[in-house]
This record gives structure tokens, sequence and C-alpha cells, in this order.
């Protein structure tokens, strides 16, 4: 029997993960207090707070990699927050021009003196970043300002691509990692984490009034704006996100369909797959109720999943 089916052993495994994750995060992240706060530890610290599943991943990351990963992921999180954080259209898009100032001046070698701005200047020299990644985040965030609504699932695909898969792109070239296959599934990946993280996101924007889901499918699920926003339940509301959900769950097996062709030292940019897998087979234990409270609840089982997939080398 092997020693992972017993109690004990499942305990050591547990010690094992523990020991890892808190090594790594007094490291890169636990600072003592009364000790200021370097660059680093602050966009790692935007990173845990706001995009907890990719800190986790993140953290795996090869040394070499990581602190140029965690400055792109934080750069992710202040772009994808403006347009929830900031009602007046007129803020976000100064918002948004600040950080199009930014890429410019990161790139002429003159960042502005801000904790993201310096660790992207730094990870742009050292892993030779594209700009237009970059760019393309901006680009995409800028446009969902003014249209943020989605006609089809096509689009909700074709943002995560430029959004999602852009993000993906710069932690490959973070890990030095210049390879088509890797770039392909990617970009499936992109796709997938876009679709699902407007899926996860459907109760929060129904409790503002908002309603991002594709028109549509609603029509042809026969959903309104109104029943979304109530909180909808019914066996067709159901039916609407196992057709989104079931989109989501092909683009991941795309991604993984290229494992194969996939240099290995890619394998850790693929780590944010198991995030998403596992919200994946919990709405579908939910049976597809997109309001079901239990979806809310952080998976406790997720950082010693990551582990082991890292463990194994495998996405």
């Amino acid at each position: 029997m092997s020693a992972l089916t017993c109690s004990g052993g499942w305990r050591s495994l547990f010690y094992v993960l523990d020991v890892h994750v808190c090594r790594a995060h007094r490291r890169y992240i636990g600072a003592r207090a009364g000790v200021a706060r370097s660059h680093q530890d602050q966009c790692i610290d935007i990173v845990r707070k706001y995009d907890y599943e990719n800190f986790l991943a993140t953290l795996l990351l090869p040394k070499t990699a990581r602190r140029a990963a965690f400055a792109v992921r934080a750069f992710n999180v202040e772009i994808a927050q403006i347009r929830d954080l900031v009602s007046e259209r007129n803020i976000a898009l100064m918002r948004i021009h600040f950080w199009k100032d930014t890429l410019e001046r990161i790139y002429k070698g003159q960042p502005p003196e801000t904790p993201i701005a310096l660790e992207l200047a730094k990870a742009v020299k050292q892993h030779k970043l594209s700009k237009q990644w970059f760019a393309r985040v901006i680009e995409a965030r800028e446009d969902n300002l003014y249209d943020q609504h989605y006609h089809n699932l096509k689009e909700v695909e074709n943002y995560g691509e430029k959004t999602v898969s852009s993000i993906n792109y710069l932690i490959l070239e973070s890990l030095d990692v210049r390879n088509i296959h890797a770039d392909h599934a990617a970009s499936h990946l992109g796709k997938a984490v876009g679709i699902i993280t407007l899926i996860r996101a459907v109760p929060f924007h129904a409790n503002r009034g908002n309603v991002y889901l594709p028109i549509d499918l609603m029509m042809q699920f026969g959903v309104s704006q109104e029943e979304v926003q109530r909180g909808c339940r019914e066996a067709k509301m159901k039916d609407l996100i196992y057709n989104i959900a079931s989109q989501a769950h092909l683009q991941l097996e795309a991604a993984k369909s290229l494992k194969k062709d996939v240099p290995k030292t890619a394998f850790p940019a693929f780590l944010t797959t198991v995030a998403n897998e596992s919200y994946l087979k919990s709405i579908q234990q939910a049976e597809f109720d997109v309001f079901d409270s239990r979806l809310q609840a952080r998976n406790s089982w997720l950082p010693m999943t990551i582990w082991l997939r890292k463990f194994k080398n495998t996405f």
C-alpha cells in the first residue's frame, strides 16, 4: 500500500508542502515588522492579496524567473482592477493613460519611481520582455471600458487572448522560453482562463447590477439580465453556464494536448491550469449553479495540488 494512502502519509505530504511554501513565503513575502518593504515585496503582496491562485503558482517558478513574473502579475492586477474599482470612466482612462506612459518610460530606461514600474524595468532588462504584450493588455482593458458586453463566446475568448494570454507570453519570456508550441499552449490557456474568469465573476457582477454573459447565449437559453441580477438558479441558467464552461474545458484540453511539443522548461508557466481545472470540477459538482455559495470558498487543497503538479513537472 502506498504511503500516501494512509493518514500518516498524507500528513507527511502536507508537512513537506507547508515547509516548501512557508520557506518561499518567508523569503519572498515576509519581512520583519518595522523593516521597509522592498519594491519586490510590494509587488508580491499585491499578487498575494488580489490574485491568490496565480500567487501560489508564481511562488513555484524557478528562482531566476520568479521576481520578473511577480512584477508582471502585479502589473496585470493593477490594470485589471481599473474597471471594477473606478466608477468614473474619465478617471479610469487617466489610469490607463498613466500605464501607457509608464510603459513607454520603462522601455526608454526611465521608469517612474513606483514599485511595479521599477520592478518591471528590471524584468524587461534582464529577460528582454516584449513591449507588445504589455501594450496589448493595456489596449484590451481600455477597449473594455467602452464596450463591456460580449455578443458571443468568441468575443470572450478574444478578450482572454489579449489579456490573459499576453500575460502568459510574458511569463514564458521570464522563463527565457521562446517557443511556438509553448505560445500555442499559452494562447489556449489564456482563452480558457478568460472564460472561467467570466463565469466566476457572475455573482460579483450581478450584485452590482451588471451582466456580462454572452448576449447570444442568454437569448438562446432564455435567460434575461434581470434574472441573472436576481441570482437565477433555474435549469435554463445552469444550461447556459454549462455551455460556457464546456468551451473553457475544451480550451484547457487543447492546451494540454500540446504538452508533448512544449519544452519542459516552459511547464512551470502552465501551473495556473491547476486552479482553473479545480474550478471547473467544482462547478460541475455544483451542477453548474454559478450562485452556489460553495464556489466562493477558497480551495484549501489548491496549494498541495499545484505543488504536486510542479513536483511531477507536468501540466
